[in-house]
Parts: structure tokens; sequence; C-alpha cells
């Protein structure tokens, strides 16, 4: 077994590396993972999915690579080789087959985010040079729509049975048709596909940055960097034959692709596909599921309705005797856990062994709690433009609060540290990416001479090496003395107020210059009727918000405190990894402020939804009476 990580001092910086813990043989590339575990898990299960008769339907691994093989055959019959060929579509299998049937031999793969509206989409297409796309029939009439305008893309490929009798336009082929070629021609010697050679330093994955700044940008990723990083996290954490990881969350986000496809491909883990959110629970059961990855929202949630169940059904004071007789006995070297809880796995799910949770930070309490049921909730960090891992907490090592070590190959310091040893987290190592596409000047400024790459988080190593996120470099707070700020911080603290399910927090810069820390609460309606059996008049919520901040205040410098506050019942403005889009939604707060003539001190308390009404009515009411 190896050490997990090495620390040294270079040049002024400390610097920890990542080494692992399990011994892992070097990954060329993607068509070595699937042809490898085509060889060695052949027959077994590798993806689980419901049709459209709700039946579970199963592809083992052998079948899978059949399939790129195939497809990406037929692409190259198109003329596609060596094109830029987007995906647009749910979770799915044909997704897997169509992004492997791209990269592993015929060109450069564009995943696209589903929930972008057409628009966007179409400014993704001509910034991608997209050439071909393969789609969901929910995206056949967008297609249609883009086809009449987009004169570049050579082929839009249906992965369902879409009906194209109707369409005039030759370029619309379904997934089923080509397939049907590309067996005919693998049949008959085509080895175009094959036996293409693939560079492992060239650019095969272009992904476009999600939407929290204005303009997002490509990243360039290759087979190296995908490689690395799934050899970075096989190191660390152990899953196998007899798993089932439940694909959630979006594959066109590196998180879910490297961790949640490439990696558990490579292990032989069986991949399941979600219905939905609204399925989770369903799902978790019928798949069999023992490997979750997700972002906080989610194991947030769970928790929640976890235990809500054990309020429900009476037995908060057994739960609460059975975790000390388990912690006893674990101090013991004894494990009943999964034993004992053996009815709450039962409403999660049966199987559930482990969660990997990242995107945003997860409340330390909510990682300790799953733990003391037996669930291992592992925390870790990455960007897109770094494969995307470059931490995690593993088998071997778990510290709530952090997100771990840096994963093999890895290396992690601060740049210009703080009194406090804070400052902005560089990285370098083979995942780092190519560059932003047809961006050299943005490359240039986070990439520097000898490798690292700026993330433009801010954070912490501990003693032990060990990496905290404490902020973004872009939200920072500087206020009026210097200091600094972290909105992420205060909306941890926030988030455990009574009914407060969310918040965001800014630095307001008022008159006078003065920054002060300013915050908007969202406020769960369900939540307060259950526990005031009616929902509070402004006034009445003004008040109590207003004393629960000024406790929070009491544990914060004076310099640092929230000095005023705004309410909302609406959700906060998200990307699908349900990260806050910070400029969006500050830029709503000032819009409403100032049509409303208020400044944030005037408006501490308001309900921000109602505000410009009040504000109307009460200039109306004015009027009158004069």
């Amino acid at each position: 077994m190896l050490r997990g990580v090495s620390i040294s001092h270079q040049n002024g910086k400390r610097i920890v590396k990542g080494l692992g813990y399990y011994r892992t043989g070097k990954i060329r590339d993607l068509r070595e993972i699937v042809k490898s575990s085509s060889k060695e898990y052949g027959d077994a299960v590798g993806f689980k999915f419901k049709n459209r008769d709700n039946k579970i339907v199963t592809k083992t691994y052998r079948e899978f690579n059949e399939d790129i093989d195939i497809l990406g055959t037929a692409l190259i019959s198109l003329g596609l080789k060596d094109s830029h060929i987007a995906i647009i579509s749910e979770n799915r299998y044909e997704w897997a087959v169509s992004y492997y049937a791209i990269v592993n031999g015929t060109g450069v793969v564009v995943p696209l985010d589903r929930n972008l509206p057409q628009n966007e989409v179409q400014n993704l297409i001509d910034r991608g040079k997209i050439q071909g796309i393969f789609y969901s029939i929910d995206f056949h009439s967008m297609m249609t729509e883009i086809a009449k305008v987009n004169n570049e893309i050579k082929y839009f490929i249906c992965m369902d049975s879409c009906e194209l009798t109707g369409l005039t336009d030759k370029r619309f082929v379904t997934m089923s048709t080509l397939i049907d070629k590309g067996r005919a021609l693998l049949q008959s010697g085509d080895k175009s596909f094959v036996d293409a050679p693939i560079d492992r330093n060239k650019m095969s994955m272009l992904l476009f940055t999600s939407g929290t700044t204005n303009t997002s940008k490509g990243v360039m990723l290759s087979h190296a960097n995908i490689a690395s990083n799934v050899e970075g996290v096989a190191a660390s954490v152990h899953a196998g034959r007899g798993d089932v990881h439940l694909s959630l969350l979006p594959l066109h986000h590196t998180y879910e692709n490297t961790l949640g496809m490439t990696y558990m491909i490579y292990r032989g883990v069986c991949i399941a596909y979600c219905q939905g959110l609204k399925h989770v629970a369903q799902n978790m059961k019928e798949f069999g599921v023992t490997i979750l990855i997700a972002v906080p929202a989610i194991f947030e949630a769970i928790y929640k309705k976890l235990n809500e169940g054990i309020k429900k059904s009476g037995k908060e004071k057994l739960v609460k005797t059975l975790i000390k007789v388990s912690e006893t006995l674990r101090a013991l070297k004894i494990d009943l856990r999964r034993k004992l809880f053996k009815s709450i796995f039962n409403q999660i799910g049966p199987k559930l062994r482990l969660g990997i949770c990242g995107a945003a930070p997860l409340n330390p309490e909510i990682i300790k709690g799953f733990d003391k049921f037996g669930l291992k909730i592992l925390e870790g960090y990455g960007l897109t433009e770094t494969s995307p891992l470059v931490a995690g907490n593993n088998d071997f090592v778990n510290k709530p609060g952090t997100v771990g070590y840096p994963i093999a190959g890895v290396e992690i310091a601060i740049d210009n540290p703080d009194e406090n040893g804070a400052g902005e987290i560089i990285t370098r190592g083979e995942n780092v990416m190519l560059g932003y596409y047809e961006n050299p000047e943005a490359t240039a400024e986070v990439i520097d001479k000898d490798g690292w790459f700026r993330t433009g988080d801010v954070g912490i190593i501990d003693k032990n090496g060990m990496l905290k996120i404490t902020g973004r470099v872009k939200s920072m707070i500087v206020l009026s003395n210097g200091k600094k700020a972290f909105p992420e911080e205060y909306e941890e603290l926030l988030k455990n107020l009574p009914a407060v399910k969310d918040s965001f927090v800014w630095g307001n810069q008022c008159p006078n210059g003065e920054v002060q820390v300013c915050a908007k609460l969202v406020i769960d309606k369900e939540k307060l009727k259950q526990e005031k059996g009616y929902i509070p008049s402004e006034e009445e919520l003004a008040l109590h918000y207003d004393a629960a901040i000024r406790e929070i205040n009491k544990t914060i410098p004076q310099y640092k405190i929230i000095r005023y506050f705004v309410i909302t019942f609406e959700d906060l403005v998200k990307t699908t990894t349900l990260k806050i889009k910070r400029s969006v939604e500050y830029e709503k707060i000032k819009a409403v402020l100032e049509k409303a003539g208020l400044e944030m001190r005037k408006a501490s308390g308001r309900v921000i939804d109602t505000l410009n009404w009040h504000q109307e009515a009460s200039r109306f009411y004015k009027r009158e009476l004069n």
C-alpha cells in the first residue's frame, strides 16, 4: 500500500503531491479502458436502464464494446473522421455508446447541456464547429429548427426511432440505421475505426463550462487528461464487480463523465441510468444501487427524508440509543451499523455503501450523520479544467469539512497565502487541460510556464496535507478594512437557520463606499407552516431572522458580520450542478432595489419578491392622500 501523499517545498511553495493507496497500471487512452473492460468483464452486466415499457434492460461489457465499434465504423463511413460531433440528451446507454464511438477513433466529442435554450445550443454549435450531432427524441423539434439555419452540420443523428419520413432534409438519420450500416461494414472487414490511431495528447473532448460566468469557455481535454484522472481515482477509492452506480448527474459535466462513466467502466461497475430526480428513491432500490455520485443538494434531501421518517415513526429515542451502542462497539473494532440500521437503509437503498459528493460544500454534520448509520460519504474537489478531480477523501482517510488529499499524480499548493495560510489553490498534473478552445489569452492567464493551473478557488492546506476550500476568488468580498470574506462560509451557516433552504451572500457597496456583507434568505413555506402552523407576516419574519442572524454574528469577528438581509420564497438561479449563478443573482437584487428606490439598509428584512409591488402601492396611496 502507498502512503497517500508526499509534502515538499519548492521555490517558496509548500507542495502536496498525491501518491494514492492502491497500485494501478498506466492507462494509455479511453479505447484501452473499453477494450480491457470488455475482455476482463465480458458477459458481466455493465449497464441497466428502463425501456418505454418500464422494464429493466441490461447490456454486457462485451455488447458495449461491439456497439461502439459498430457505430464508430458507421460514423467514419459518413465522412465524419476528425470532425467535432456533439451530444445532447438525457443520461442513457446511447449517450455512452455515442461518446466512445466519437473519441475512440472518429473525432472530437462536444457534450452539450440539455437544459440550455435553443439559442444557446445554436451558439455552442457554432463556437464548437459542430459537423454532426447525436440527440434524443426530446430534442427533435429543436434540431429541425437548427437545421433550417445551419448548413455546417452534416448529420443529425436521432438516438430514438424518430419519424423521419416527413423530413426532406437528408441530413437526418437514426442511430439504429447507423448501427445496421456499421455492423455490415465491420463484417465486410472495414477496420477504419477499430484500427484508427489515437493521439492521447491531442484534443478529443471539448466541454463548455457552465454559465456561472457571462461567457462560457471551451475546455480542451485529451485522452491523457481523462486517463490520468481515472488512474488517480482508482488509486484512492475502490469500486468493482458487484457494484452498481446510479448515473444521475448530467453527463456533459466532467464530474459525472469521468467519475460516473469512464472510471466505472474501467473498474467493471454496472452503470444504472436514473429516470429522473423524482425516481431516485425508486431507482436506488430496483437497480440495487451501491454507489451514488451526487451534489450536496441530493445528499441533503436524502438525509432530511431519512430523519423525517425516523421522527414520524416515533423511533427517535431508539435510534439515538442504537447509535450510542454502535459507536461503543466501533471503538472496540466491532462494526454492526448495517445490521442495526437495516430498516433505515431499506428506505434509501438497501445496498447503498458509498456516496461521492462534489461541486459544492456538504455540511460536515451530514457526512458524520450518514457515517453513524453506516454509509460512507466521500467529499472531493475538482473543475472541468482538471478533468475534473483534484483532491478527495478516500477509503483510508475521510475528514469531514475537508476535500481530502490530492489524488495520485496531482500536486496542489497555495499561492501567496495570507497570515492564516489561505490563498488561491493552484494545481499541477497530467489531468490539467490543454487549454481554452481558441482562447490562448485566457489559457495564459490560468496556466503558467511551470504548468501550474490557477483554480480561482481559495483554500487552506492543513499540516497533514489535507485541503479545505474556503471560497471563490471571484466571489470573494473585500471589506473596507482590506480583510477578506467568502460568501460560501456565510451560506453554510445560514442554511442551518429554521426553514431556510438556501441563501446567497454578497458584498454590498453602500453610497459612502463601505462594503457590507448582505444576505438573501430563501425560505421554505411548507417548513414554516409545519413549524408555526401558519405563514408569518413580513414583519414577524424580519424580527425572527434578524434575531437569528444576530446570533450568527456573535460567532464571527465584528468586521465580518452580516449587516442586512432580504427574504425570498423563490429558488435561486443555479447551474445544472446546482451552483449559484452569482452574477445573475446579484443583478436581480440590484435591479429590484433600484426600481424600488431603496438601499439595502432600508430594504433589510423585507420580502424582496413583493418589494416593488409594495413600493408602487405606497406611492399610489401617497398620491391619493395628497
